[in-house]
């Protein structure tokens, strides 16, 4: 498999941790998945669920980056 970016920077930690937050939100997701009488009204329900708890804790990481970006260029 080739590499999207062919320039002169390092990119494979950039990979590493994209690889990383992919399996985690997959794991995530696997959590919810269920049967009953109609399992595929209940696992998007469940993703859903997952989806807003997942997005909100980034959500959260950016506006503490956000903030702390704030704070050194008030400075």
């Amino acid at each position: 498999m080739s590499k999207a970016n062919t320039s002169s920077v390092d990119t494979t930690d950039g990979y590493k941790i994209a690889h990383q937050g992919k399996e985690k939100k997959l794991a995530e997701l696997a959590k919810y998945v269920q049967k009953g009488e109609n399992p595929t009204e209940q696992i998007v329900n469940a993703r859903k669920i997952a989806f807003c708890a997942l997005n909100k804790e980034k959500a959260k990481k950016r506006a503490k980056l956000a903030k702390a970006s704030r704070k050194k260029n008030k400075k």
